[in-house]
């Protein structure tokens, strides 16, 4: 029987590739019920892209930033500029300094956009998710929306205070969407996902930030409004181009994601045994890959990209590809009939570019069949990963992306108590951070000409990330919408405890935690044909 890849191979290189969720960070979940739009982010369906007309700005080599490095004076916030200084001392992503700015702004330059404010919306989900969510993870992990909402406005007042707007400030508005995320990223309820990009316009939104509580339609939506979002997921860098300059996001997009990955796999691991699968069979024996993706364009797009690229490039083609439909309900007969066939094929390393709660029954049915291989998975997070049972599955998985520090010490938390010193954030604080921490260096850079355009080419000339950031390496430049730039090897460990909950389960960094420029040249400075160098873990 032809798989589904072969079945559509044609219409799948016309499609954008879509990610696994970022290939050097931990997973976005920005309101209470993201946890559980994560797991069926991966439905959205392929809609036309209705493209809007691009900006004509370039930069070139010069760094509107580096202009801004070269002025005296003191910023909004008393920091005194000098060449390569930055904008505040607490952020290793903020943008150069720019001194205090006094003169004639504009005004109304851009819809959304006064003499005085930036106008935000952010829309509460109205979706029926909650108890999906409550049944897999506990309120203390993933927090409530009045939590997530008041950690936003935090941030808000933070950066407010601290970046130069040129005498402006940024208004956060909030209305309760009639569009249900679920039914959206399934392809339906088009229309209330529309009447809510409406209502943000209504509101007078220059952006909308409302991150995992969006959509790729919502998104869509808004950019016909004219409205910049922030935090796309699972979008490939062709969506991007085409709505820009309205869409941005501090994830990486599959176009890099699927090629860093194979490439990875392809020199560190492919025709080599698999030395971490649980089967003392396995681990003499040289690596049969086996692939999992969700039966849908854009994944599986992602999927014939990486497969094409181990056949093509490293003799090392897939032994089984299998796709499956996200749906919990049949989630069980699923995970027992793709593991029975990846034992029946042999394959001693699955690759599983699954959603975040799909692993769950794939190693649950996986230890009932006594089949233990090696796991290439997406690293969601240590919230999604501690749920996988048994452990000793989970012990034997491989993936990629940022060993973080503990909740204290990340930059997120400590910048949201300079602001609250004797609040609590929401637990999901550092994915509702980043995004804003993009947004604000993206204003500053546009200049006090605020309009979308200038946005735009304030986001491109946005400088490097100082070394050793909590999330990675981020580089801007002509069409980076997305700043990641390099990415690490990680393995579970299901006994050390995580710094992000305090319970057992969480990633140790291979190779030595050294890390790459996330492009294939990058992952091409890995040593071919020479194993990936992971810490022993007892599972």
């Amino acid at each position: 029987m032809q798989s589904y890849l072969d079945r559509n191979k044609d219409s799948l290189r016309s499609v954008g590739k879509l990610p696994r969720r970022r290939a050097n960070s931990v997973l976005f979940v920005y309101s209470p019920l993201a946890i559980v739009l994560v797991v069926i982010v991966v439905l959205v369906a392929v809609f036309p892209s209705k493209a809007k007309s691009s900006s004509e700005f370039t930069i070139g080599n010069a760094k509107l930033g580096m202009y801004f490095a070269e002025k005296p004076g003191y910023t909004v916030a008393g920091v005194k500029c000098a060449p390569n200084i930055r904008q505040v001392p607490w952020s290793k992503y903020a943008p150069y300094c720019e001194p205090k700015w006094t003169g004639n702004n504009g005004g109304t330059t851009s819809f959304g956009v006064t003499k005085s404010t930036i106008t935000i919306t952010y829309r509460e989900p109205a979706s029926s998710l909650s108890g999906l969510a409550a049944l897999f993870f506990p309120p203390q992990l993933i927090g409530t929306e009045a939590q997530a909402l008041q950690t936003m406005q935090t941030y808000i007042d933070l950066f407010n205070k601290s970046y130069e707007l040129y005498g402006r400030r940024v208004v956060l508005k909030t209305f309760v969407g009639k569009g249900d995320e679920l039914s959206e990223l399934q392809g339906q309820d088009l229309e209330q996902a529309q009447q809510d990009s409406l209502s943000a316009k209504q509101l007078g939104a220059f952006a909308d930030i409302s991150l995992l509580a969006s959509t790729q339609i919502y998104d869509q939506d808004l950019a016909d409004q004219d409205i910049i979002a922030i935090g796309a997921l699972a979008q490939p860098q062709s969506w991007f181009q085409s709505y820009a300059p309205y869409e941005y996001s501090p994830t990486s997009t599959c176009d890099q994601g699927a090629k860093v990955v194979a490439t990875v796999i392809g020199r560190e691991m492919a025709n080599l045994p698999a030395i971490f699968a649980g089967d003392p069979n396995f681990v003499k024996r040289v690596r049969k890959f086996g692939l999992i993706y969700p039966e849908n364009p854009n994944y599986a797009g992602c999927a014939l990209e990486l497969a094409k690229i181990l056949s093509t490039q490293y003799n090392s083609p897939m032994t089984r590809e299998v796709g499956y439909t996200i749906n919990i309900a049949q989630a069980t007969t699923q995970a027992t009939n793709i593991v029975a066939q990846m034992k029946s094929r042999g394959v001693t390393s699955v690759i599983c570019a699954c959603d975040p709660l799909f692993p769950i029954f794939l190693a649950s049915t996986a230890t009932q069949q006594n089949y233990n291989p090696e796991w290439l998975a997406l690293d969601f997070g240590d919230i999604f990963s501690q749920k996988v049972t048994p452990q000793s599955q989970w012990a034997h998985e491989i993936s990629g992306g940022i060993v973080m520090p503990p909740n204290k010490d990340e930059e997120a938390y400590k910048a949201y108590k300079l602001e609250d010193p004797t609040g609590t954030p929401s637990p999901e604080f550092y994915d509702i951070y980043q995004p804003l921490l993009e947004f604000f260096a993206g204003l500053q850079a546009a200049g006090p000409d605020l309009t979308p355009y200038t946005f735009e080419h304030g986001i491109f000339s946005l400088p490097p990330s100082l070394p050793n950031g909590d999330y990675g390496a981020w580089q801007y430049g002509n069409n980076v919408f997305n700043p990641p730039a390099d990415f690490g090897i990680l393995r579970w460990d299901p006994n050390l405890v995580s710094p992000s909950d305090g319970l057992k389960g969480t990633m140790i960094a291979c190779d030595n935690g050294k890390r790459f420029p996330f492009s294939t040249s990058g992952a091409n400075q890995l040593p071919f044909h020479k194993q990936i160098n992971c810490p022993s873990v007892q599972g």
